[in-house]
């Protein structure tokens, strides 16, 4: 093999062996310190002004299973009632969703029924033209509250310039499967990262599972391919220049994937959404914003694009067996890794493999012409 072969499959394998680095170990150990010497400073705030009007938006499909007890989940928030306006639309669904709903009529949860399946994006963004009120709030039918939910994510708007404020998420696994144990544990990774993105008021993507805005700054959601609606809406935010927060203290609970292979496929969708609009979210790394650019640059970028490194990077090394002892120790620790992920012996390690497997496939899957609309619901393991 020649010298310039090698030469430059080792500035490859630098490169790339850095980049996983970073985005796995050294981004979210050093955003901690990041967080504090970058964090924004705010204006003191009135803490007695009036709390806002709140609409609270479900877009929900097939959901019979759970969405009565969301209902009295949301009967029981702690929040004064003339304030709160609760919009749940059914997007055809097959089974009594509308149904169970519209019992709840007189206690001011408000039916919108779809005549048809047209998906989630479309549903929010009808939800929206509808909603009347200053607070747009954003869940998901089997996302249950704390009773002080809505005033823990309203209190960050008393400061103009945030747009978005997102809540913690707490996941659990009832199905015993290894990706819902692996889910569980990378979720408590990605909120942790979420809190000091937070204190940066610089959060990359909310969670659809709970988070809020400001009604005005709502942009209307693209329906011709699948997208991630959670982070399009907060990443036009953030392209707007308003902030985007977490607030640790404003929880809800929800169930992982009842199977393996539903969360395998979850994860396809959400990789191929994200690939889907890849290039409208480019102005995050805007060079004249330096610290959103460096969160969305190490926390998205770098990890959509894992799958694609570690496989050059697999190769890079491949091709470097013959330059020494550190690079057939790297090769053999590389591939003793995907043995331990392959046979399961770690579930973080299958999880890992799986999902950037998932990635992989969506970002091929966006090069496909897709059907607009629909739904693919995957059953919860707490039903």
């Amino acid at each position: 093999m020649s010298e310039n072969v090698l030469f430059y499959a080792q500035i490859a394998f630098w490169v790339l062996l850095f980049l996983i680095v970073h985005c796995y170990l050294l981004f979210p150990m050093t955003l901690p310190f990041v967080s504090e010497i970058f964090k924004r400073k705010k204006k003191p705030v009135d803490g007695a002004s009036e709390l806002p009007t709140v609409s609270i938006l479900i877009s929900a499909y097939n959901e019979e299973a759970v969405i009565e007890r969301k209902i009295r989940n949301i009967l029981e928030i702690d929040y004064p009632k003339e304030k709160l306006e609760v919009l749940i639309g059914d997007d055809g669904s097959a089974d009594k969703t509308a149904e169970i709903v519209a019992r709840y009529a007189d206690q001011g949860i408000t039916l919108v029924k779809a005549p048809k399946n047209a998906g989630k994006a479309a549903m929010l963004n009808r939800l929206q033209k509808i909603a009347k009120n200053d607070i747009l709030l954003f869940c998901d039918a089997n996302t249950m509250f704390f009773p002080n939910v809505v005033r823990k994510l309203v209190d960050p708007f008393k400061d103009k310039k945030i747009g978005c404020a997102c809540g913690h998420l707490i996941l659990s696994d009832k199905s015993g499967s290894v990706l819902g144990k692996g889910e569980s544990s990378y979720w408590d990774l990605e909120s942790e990262i979420k809190k000091f993105e937070g204190v940066l008021d610089r959060l990359i993507g909310g969670n659809g599972a709970l988070y809020a805005i400001r009604k005005e700054l709502y942009t209307e959601l693209p329906v011709k391919k699948s997208v991630m609606d959670d982070f399009f809406v907060t990443t036009k935010i953030l392209q707007k220049g308003y902030f985007c927060t977490f607030v640790d203290s404003a929880i809800g609970t929800e169930q992982t994937s009842k199977e393996s292979s539903g969360e395998y496929r979850r994860k396809v969708r959400i990789g191929r959404a994200n690939f889907n609009y890849l290039f409208s979210y480019l102005p995050l790394l805007n060079p004249f914003r330096p610290l959103l650019a460096y969160l969305f640059f190490s926390h998205k970028i770098v990890r959509w694009f894992s799958p694609h490194i570690i496989i050059l990077l697999y190769v890079a090394n491949a091709l470097l067996l013959t330059k020494g002892l550190f690079y057939q120790v790297s090769f053999g620790c590389m591939t003793l890794a995907l043995l331990v992920a392959v046979t399961r012996i770690l579930p973080s390690a299958y999880y890992f493999l799986l999902m950037n497997l998932a990635m992989l496939k969506g970002f091929f899957l966006a090069f496909k012409r897709e059907r607009s609309g629909g739904w693919a619901r995957e059953a919860r393991s707490d039903e």
